[in-house]
């Protein structure tokens, strides 16, 4: 058991150690908790002082009011009597109130002289004309000052009380007796003992939240080194993708161009040129999704460049039409670029090899994903932006596909599409290249009708 607590003593330490972070967040609620203890303390003692303060006063109070009158009614018990149960009734703190009246006693023989303290009237009737002898100190300290009262602290079984004493004196200032006061300090005690345990269980509650905080800042310090950790290894994931996709470049151009080369031979069989058709076709397809990952990491890490320049985009996109009319012949689908809206001054500011990627990739889309109909390119001018749009009479898509389909790696998953080949990277590679170069790509979709695919770009002078 020991020796678990002690792997982990050790072990927080080198945390500790490793992280300043951890260290500025232990000084910050040591501080926190110091400073909060301090304020406590700091809190009960003004408000124990306060207290006694207050008592003092009030029964200063009390008494003055008291002996202005019970100068004159020293002769009356009963009457004094009435008016300390009226005030005890009021005061709560208030344990003992009586009036003490010093008689000295002689002999017969005068040679034998006593002082009695006499309780002539009490809050308590059991000890009324019985002797108080206990209070003669504090009657010679009233005495000294009979203007004032006078107070002192005792502690009986464990009893924080207040003993105070005022003389009562006649008209001329003659002192007749003299009130004492008993209070008890249990009731603020009592509270202050409350406000100390309730502190004490704020206090702890403090505690057990700053080691929350302290334990959530720690694991978000392990999540920050994970996080640094995960971007490391995705670094080299995309580096070594990088590498790997430019290493298969070229393998890949010497198959195609032997591929090439061999279904022109004659000698061949046609069931040769067959299995040659078949390589070339697999090697384009594998050229393409390098080609892909290769974009994908360049876009990803910030380095795909563009080369901007002033064209008016209608004859490449004219050119590039023409070259898919004979696979859209092999699907009997028509495909057509409507220029009854081209203008002359239709310029925009683009990369022309990314433009013709676009262009490729969206018009490609169409046909594979077209059974039969036409597609249609249109270009035009809106709201000083040339559009290019991309129509087809496909399988279309609803509106949850549509709201995916610009992310990574989504492709539709249908019956009508479980024969055609895709990676779902080229929708989203043509999507971020629009965006780079200052475009933008929407689509309009009616499943079973068809899609349109809308590019724009600012017109600029």
């Amino acid at each position: 058991m020991f020796g678990f607590i002690y792997l982990n003593f050790v072990k927080g330490i080198k945390k500790l150690t490793s992280n300043p972070q951890l260290i500025y967040t232990v000084v910050v609620a040591v501080l926190i908790t110091g400073a909060f203890v301090f304020m406590a303390e700091r809190f009960i003692s003004i408000a124990n002082d306060a207290q006694e303060r207050l008592i003092n006063v009030r029964i200063g109070s009390l008494q003055d009011a008291f002996v202005s009158f019970a100068g004159d009614k020293m002769d009356e018990p009963d009457y004094l009597n009435k008016k300390i149960q009226d005030i005890v009734n009021t005061n709560e703190t208030i344990k003992s109130f009586k009036v003490i009246k010093k008689e000295i006693v002689t002999n017969s023989s005068l040679s034998d002289i006593s002082i009695s303290y006499n309780i002539i009237a009490s809050n308590n009737l059991e000890e009324i004309n019985t002797p108080d002898n206990a209070s003669s100190f504090l009657f010679t300290i009233a005495s000294s000052d009979p203007t004032h009262s006078v107070t002192i602290e005792l502690v009986d079984k464990g009893e924080r009380l207040f003993k105070t004493i005022r003389a009562i004196t006649d008209p001329v200032g003659n002192i007749l007796g003299a009130v004492v006061t008993t209070q008890t300090l249990s009731m603020a005690d009592i509270a202050i003992s409350n406000s100390i345990n309730n502190s004490k269980i704020l206090l702890s509650f403090v505690i057990v939240l700053i080691l929350f905080l302290f334990l959530r800042h720690s694991k978000i310090i392990d999540y920050m080194d994970l996080y640094k950790k995960l971007k490391e290894v995705d670094t080299l994931k995309d580096d070594f993708i990088s590498m790997a996709s430019h290493e298969l470049r070229t393998p890949l151009s010497i198959i195609r161009g032997y591929a090439e080369f061999a279904k022109e031979a004659p000698e061949l069989e046609p069931q040769t040129k067959d299995y040659i058709l078949k390589i070339d076709y697999s090697a384009k397809e594998l050229d393409s999704l390098v080609s892909d990952i290769l974009d994908v990491s360049r876009i990803e890490q910030g380095r795909m460049s563009f080369e901007f320049e002033k064209i008016n985009p209608s004859e490449i996109t004219d050119q590039i039409v023409t070259s898919f009319v004979f696979p859209a012949k092999e699907k009997n689908l028509n495909i057509s670029f409507d220029k009854s809206k081209i203008e002359e001054t239709q310029f925009i500011n683009i990369d022309v090899s990314r433009f013709k990627q676009i262009i490729v990739n969206l018009v490609g889309n169409a046909i594979k994903y077209t059974n039969k109909g036409d597609i249609k390119v249109i270009q035009y001018k809106e709201n000083n932006r040339l559009y290019i749009r991309v129509s087809d009479t496909g399988i279309g898509m609803s509106e949850e596909e549509r709201v995916k389909l610009f992310e990574k790696f989504y492709r539709i998953r249908t019956k009508e599409t479980e024969n055609i080949r895709g990676t779902g990277l080229g929708l989203w590679i043509t999507a971020q290249m629009i965006k780079q170069m200052g475009g933008s790509i929407t689509i309009e979709s009616i499943k079973g009708v068809g899609s349109h695919f809308i590019v724009s770009f600012p017109i600029v002078n």
